[in-house]
């Protein structure tokens, strides 16, 4: 039996391929080491956040991490999914529709700040 020894390289003198060339089934062969036109592993990234500030169904005292402010929530109820769904019921069970979409109950809940009129959060019902 007759071994051949495969000659081993750092990653940064690998010989490239041309992406050019075919390879066996007739497709081109995508370059890959150190000139590779992506990342083979994206860097770990960290993003520092200020304290969680747990937001309810109605209207909070904050500190805004925007301004600054101390600041009372300002809310604007938006339909979801579950308002849809909800307003199906209704109009299946009692047909009238329009008590899903009248009731907050089944919205999400967004907050704004009133100073700087940012968006802080929502509260998932």
């Amino acid at each position: 039996m007759h071994s051949e020894s495969v000659p081993l390289y750092p990653p940064e003198t690998l010989p490239m391929k041309d992406s050019n060339t075919n390879n066996s089934m007739g497709q081109s062969t995508p370059i890959m080491g150190p000139s590779a036109p992506f990342p083979l592993s994206a860097p770990a990234q960290t993003i520092a956040t200020g304290p969680k500030v747990l937001l309810g169904p109605e209207n909070t005292v904050t500190t805004c991490p925007f301004c600054h402010a101390s600041v009372m929530t300002a809310i604007k109820y938006t339909t979801t999914t579950r308002t849809h769904i909800t307003a199906l019921l209704y109009c299946l069970i009692c047909c009238c529709c329009c008590i899903g979409y009248c009731s907050n109950s089944a919205k999400n809940t967004d907050h704004f700040c009133p100073n700087c009129q940012r968006y802080l959060g929502t509260y998932e019902k």
